[in-house]
């Protein structure tokens, strides 16, 4: 009989053996299994001293007993006269051609020559050597075999899947009583849906490449889109009022206008039961607002970081500065690598500052006084050293940063927090609509922070609820009281006396900064928390205005900018005065610090005058400026004046003190 392999086709000369080429056995019948025989790797009987059927493991040049199984091999159980080590190479569990050693021995009374000895060793050894090639071969066969059969199994398997899909998945039809186990279990078995291969599923009855698993960047949005904002009027009801998540109310009890953005529910925790967050009492701790409800507003209930801190090349860094909790979202930021061009960590892109919009309209005839109310939530830039621009359309509103960055919030708590916007930037809400921007876009500091609502009142009437305020404005060095100086909070402003003392009332109740100026010194806010009917006790330190090198450097660090008073002009002139060189070579300091950097020179006036002849002057005065760094090497393409007049005030221009701060030069490095 011919046999051959039952795999390949290749001739087999022994009935039991594998095919050296594929692995797999012959088709012939197996024979008969000789008693005593048995594999020594694996245990199982032979009928040739060939291969093992089992596992291919090499059972000749000797007969094995059933008790050499996972011993040495042997020639018989009988005495012999000669012992000898032979090293024979078979396969090991794994795959591997291991050596084993074979002890064999023969009769003392035999009397053969050395030579002959010798030979025979030899040709046992080379007859191994060739019998573990071939067991290898066959291994690798096998696995071959294996990994092809595999192959074969995973096309059949993705075939069915289409197949069952292509046929809509039917469901299987129950058994009938009278039918048999092994007929209903076929039927079931028929009917079921495979499961879909590693890549694929099954949507609809077809089989579709499953989905990719969500990518940890984003692209970058810069700005979210615009959609339009229907705003509702208060009914008085707070209940349904503050669920409202935009309001727009004329004529109400609180002012002329009212407009909010934002639900007054605490960031979505909710309030105590009777609790009202305009009476300035501070909220029970809540847990990080990490995922707002879809339609909540633009930058609201929500964490924001500062959009300076960029993972991952910014975040071990500042590691340091991520103690804060609202920030540890960035934490999942950490170990993804650098983002593919455009793209952003998810959660870096989802805690950037969004701007908040407002829906003003129409605003009233007449204008006497505009208030924000920000209801803010874990502010610290006091412990952190970030620094918060505050913005209306893209206007930065100086007394506005000057308040949020007093706040050393902790908690999370949150806290109302009523700002006087200044007359020179009503203006800003003629547009119809408001976007207010909190965001620290220079320090890189992990300040996280959160906004549960943001309202406007235009003319607002008589605060419901009401603290006073007693403040000292004192030399922060000299610890000296400052007199004359300008305390202002709310909507109320005063002057300090001799003592440096001064005495607020009617201020709204929450959290109330207070802000003191004076002609020579940096202004400085203080907050002071003062819940409805009580009255607080502040001090207020000013620093001697720095202008030196070193000082600019730091402004412009921290703020994106640096403001000098020390430079003089004659009274409604652009003419340079001699005590401004100290300034000027300040500034020439600064400049050539950085080679290659281009500057913004800015002039700005108070609000005396024509405001049209104030914003010629202040563009002439810091051509003045230019023009001297130009005659002292600076090249004029490097700098670039502006003049903005009195329109973007610094402090209040209805006291001497807020003059003397809005007539000033700043510098700021260029962007572009």
């Amino acid at each position: 009989m011919n046999m051959t392999c039952k795999g390949c086709g290749t001739p087999i000369r022994e009935p039991d053996a594998f095919c050296t080429k594929c692995g797999m056995r012959s088709n012939a019948p197996a024979r008969p299994v000789t008693a005593g025989h048995f594999c020594t790797k694996c245990g199982a009987p032979l009928a040739e001293t060939k291969f093992c059927t089992r596992c291919g493991a090499s059972a000749e040049p000797f007969a094995v007993t059933a008790n050499a199984v996972g011993s040495s091999f042997g020639v018989s159980e009988k005495p012999s006269s000669v012992t000898g080590d032979v090293h024979f190479d078979g396969p090991s569990p794994a795959g591997e051609v291991t050596p084993r050693t074979t002890r064999l021995s023969l009769n003392p009374g035999t009397k053969l020559p050395k030579i002959l000895i010798v030979a025979v060793v030899s040709i046992l050894v080379f007859a191994t050597a060739i019998t573990a090639g071939v067991v290898y071969i066959a291994h690798r066969a096998r696995q071959k075999a294996a990994e092809l059969e595999a192959d074969s199994n995973v096309q059949r398997n993705l075939a069915a899947l289409k197949t069952a899909a292509n046929a809509g998945g039917a469901k299987s039809s129950k058994p009938s009583s009278g039918g048999s186990e092994s007929s209903s279990n076929s039927a079931a078995r028929g009917s079921a849906k495979p499961d879909a291969p590693y890549g694929w599923m099954l949507e609809n009855g077809k089989l579709v490449p499953a989905p990719a698993p969500p990518s940890p960047f984003v692209a970058i949005v810069s700005t979210a889109p615009s959609t339009p904002i229907a705003p509702a009027s208060a009914t008085g009801d707070p209940l349904r009022d503050w669920a409202l998540q935009y309001e727009r109310t004329e004529g109400g009890p609180e002012a002329d206008l009212v407009v909010r953005t934002g639900d007054v529910n605490n960031l979505g925790f909710g309030w105590p039961q009777g609790f009202d967050p305009f009476s300035g009492e501070s909220t029970p701790v809540h847990p990080y607002p990490r995922n707002p409800p879809p339609g909540t507003p633009d930058g609201t209930d929500r964490i924001l970081i500062g959009s300076s801190l960029l993972p991952p090349a910014d975040y071990p860094v500042h590691s340091l500065s991520l103690r804060d909790g609202y920030s540890g979202v960035l934490g999942r930021c950490v170990g993804l690598g650098v983002p593919p061009p455009g793209q952003i960590c998810r959660q870096r892109q989802e805690s950037m500052p969004q701007a908040i919009r407002l829906a003003v309209g129409t605003l009233p005839s007449k204008i006497n006084s505009v208030v924000f109310q920000i209801f803010v939530d874990d502010f610290q830039a006091v412990d952190f050293g970030s620094h918060f621009q505050v913005s209306l359309n893209g206007t930065r509103i100086p007394s506005f940063e000057y308040a949020i960055n007093s706040l050393d919030q902790t908690g999370p708590i949150g806290k109302l927090v009523s700002l006087k916007l200044l007359q020179e930037y009503w203006p800003l809400l003629n547009s119809g609509e408001v976007k207010f921007l909190i965001d620290d876009p220079t320090t890189k500091q992990g300040d996280g922070y959160a906004v549960d609502f943001v309202r406007i009142l235009v003319n607002p009437h008589k605060f419901k609820y009401q603290v006073s305020l007693s403040a000292a404005v004192v030399d922060a060095d000299k610890r000296t009281p400052i007199s004359g100086a300008t305390v202002t909070a709310g909507l109320e402003s005063a002057s300090t006396d001799k003592n440096g003392k001064c005495q607020l009332s009617g201020l709204p109740a929450g959290l109330v900064i207070a802000t003191g100026t004076a002609a020579g010194y940096d202004e400085n806010s203080v907050p002071v928390d003062l819940p409805a009917g009580h009255a607080g006790t502040i001090e207020i330190q000013l620093h001697t205005h720095q202008e030196s090198t070193t000082a600019m450097e730091k402004s412009i660090e921290q703020t994106g900018s640096a403001t000098i008073y020390g430079i003089h002009f004659d009274s409604d002139s652009a003419k340079l005065k001699p005590d401004s060189t100290p300034a000027l070579e300040a500034v020439l300091g600064l400049i050539n610090n950085h080679l290659g950097s281009r500057w913004i020179i800015a002039g700005h006036t108070d609000n005396q005058g024509n405001s049209a002849h104030n914003q010629v002057l202040s563009q002439n005065r810091a051509a003045s400026v230019i023009a001297w760094l130009k005659a002292h090497g600076v090249d004029s393409s490097r700098l670039a004046p502006q003049g903005f007049g009195a329109i973007q005030p610094v402090a209040d221009n209805a006291t001497a003190n807020g003059r003397a701060l809005n007539r000033r030069v700043e510098i700021a490095p260029a962007r572009n």
